[in-house]
């Protein structure tokens, strides 16, 4: 006996299918829409930004012509001025240590905060610390067009604490760590 088998095609559909180079076209599509939607508020009178889609106002937003910024500065015996490295104000990366400076001077321990810097100099200084003899604990100005264009020189400077690097062999006034005093909750 002989068997026969019956294969079914299927039927033509009556929708065509797109291939898959016009799916991808698609998706992409879509997906750069979606993206750069939020771009259309930079035009508004009230730009709303959310998450996760934004307009990127950190580029689009208008600058202050200058900017102030809470820092630690090296005096030097014959009275030059060094910005000292944050690593002495406290751990963390730089805009942690900048907030903690700022409440620092806004709580009233700026001196503290100098002593301490004041004995890590005395104890561990950086390369090209060694000849500071005082610290400061400043908020500079800055031109912001000016910084940039390679001027470093603040247009006004507020000192809110200073203290002299002992002398080794000295005690300091304070106790003397990283961070102390200026960390979070100090």
């Amino acid at each position: 006996m002989a068997t026969t088998s019956t294969t079914r095609t299927p039927a033509p559909s009556s929708v065509p299918t797109p291939d898959a180079r016009t799916v991808t076209a698609a998706v992409v599509l879509t997906g750069l829409l979606v993206v750069l939607s939020p771009v259309r508020h930079n035009w508004t009178r009230a730009p709303r930004d959310s998450f996760p889609l934004s307009h990127y106002p950190m580029f689009s937003a208008r600058r202050r012509a200058t900017a102030r910024v809470v820092h630690p500065v090296g005096v030097r015996a014959d009275g030059t001025r060094t910005p000292l490295s944050y690593h002495y104000c406290g751990t963390g990366g730089f805009n942690q240590v900048r907030r903690q400076l700022r409440r620092a001077v806004k709580d009233g321990r700026a001196d503290q905060v100098t002593a301490e810097v004041a004995g890590l100099l005395a104890t561990a200084p950086r390369r090209g610390d060694t000849d500071v003899v005082a610290v400061e604990l400043v908020t500079g100005t800055y031109r912001c067009t000016a910084w940039f264009a390679g001027d470093r020189e603040p247009e006004q400077v507020v000192v809110h604490g200073r203290a002299e690097v002992p002398v080794a062999g000295h005690a300091v006034g304070v106790g003397v760590g990283v961070g102390v005093g200026v960390g979070v909750g100090g």
